[in-house]
């Protein structure tokens, strides 16, 4: 039975996501909720339309609501990431400064953790899981709105990172991280239809926020550690490359002495485009090949041992920081 209801919210996701695109992509030219090319960071030739968070959002919620007995963890869920989808169609249309976008983030989070999503960590006491979630949280949120800077890049790496969740939730034996994973990359896969080069609508902020916490959440509720203990590291595999793309601006940013907070091309995707002069197709392949060896890791990591987690992860370490000196080698202006 949970086979067929699995099979059925995908296919519900995935094709309320392949339908619904177009019009979220009419309502947003109708009120002008648009990207507009700044001949800076925006180069795209034409504005293209935001809302395909919202249509994505949809997609994922809809079969969920339909199959799926409400519990406290998936209420949280759904009130935080509502908020946060709100949020994020207020900075969409300029309406925001980056404190009040900030302080929405921090409370959808508290949401979370007061619904009992928090990481459980059995060598830690509970007050140190409850900082440690709050702060992955917060930092998962913002390495998707930070990644969303290429054609079809963060809706890949999502539906990617949710299907990784999906096949070890299925192993692990819990039935609501299992649905909710693969609602989610139904609905990320069929957007991809109109978000891959040349993208024809984007996420916008509503989108890459409510993402990031999405994925952040299961992420941190999934079970890594059935036959091994040092499993729970699966958690960065999972988000690797949101995470290193993340903390690499921020070092590159402090580095020439500029805030963090501001926008910039020193992202690692744009850097490794100009570098190979690929296109953002080529780009985003190659990222997501990345991804896909990080999400092996993961299965891995849940049938090996401590031994195999600890040289996966200083191998994955020491390719990260290999990528990152060699692009920092790139000008980017």
């Amino acid at each position: 039975m949970n086979e067929i209801l699995l099979a059925f919210s995908f296919v519900l996701a995935f094709l309320l996501a392949l339908y619904g695109t177009p019009l979220a992509q009419k309502v947003a030219f109708r009120y002008q909720i648009l990207d507009q090319p700044d001949g800076k960071l925006k180069q795209h030739s034409r504005p293209v339309p935001y809302m395909g968070g919202v249509i994505v959002y949809f997609a994922f919620i809809s079969p969920i609501s339909l199959v799926f007995q409400f519990n406290q963890q998936l209420l949280g869920i759904l009130f935080a990431s509502s908020i946060l989808l709100l949020v994020g169609l207020f900075d969409d249309l300029k309406a925001l400064t980056p404190g009040i976008k900030f302080l929405f983030q921090v409370v959808a989070t508290y949401i979370l953790l007061k619904s009992g999503i928090v990481i459980d960590l059995v060598f830690l006491p509970l007050w140190l899981d409850l900082i440690l979630s709050f702060f992955w949280i917060l930092t998962v949120i913002n390495a998707f709105n930070i990644i969303d800077i290429m054609d079809g890049l963060a809706a890949s790496v999502g539906a990617l990172s949710a299907l990784t969740i999906f096949v070890v939730s299925l192993y692990s034996g819990d039935f609501l991280i299992s649905i909710l994973a693969i609602s989610l990359a139904g609905a990320l896969l069929a957007f991809l239809s109109f978000n891959w080069e040349p993208a024809r609508i984007y996420l916008g902020d509503a989108g890459s926020m409510v993402l990031g916490l999405l994925i952040g959440s299961l992420a941190m509720m999934v079970r890594y550690t059935r036959f091994n203990r040092l499993a729970f590291l699966s958690g960065l595999f999972v988000l690797g490359i949101p995470l290193f793309d993340l903390a690499y601006v921020i070092i590159l940013r402090l580095l020439k002495g500029k805030t963090p907070f501001l926008g910039s091309p020193d992202h690692f995707a744009l850097r490794l485009r100009k570098k190979c002069q690929w296109s953002a197709q080529k780009t985003v392949t190659a990222i997501l090949f990345a991804q896909l060896c990080l999400s092996a890791l993961v299965v891995a990591n849940f049938f090996s041992g401590p031994r195999f987690t600890v040289l996966s992860t200083v191998l994955i370490a020491c390719f990260f920081a290999g990528l990152g000196a060699v692009l920092a080698q790139v000008k980017m202006e």
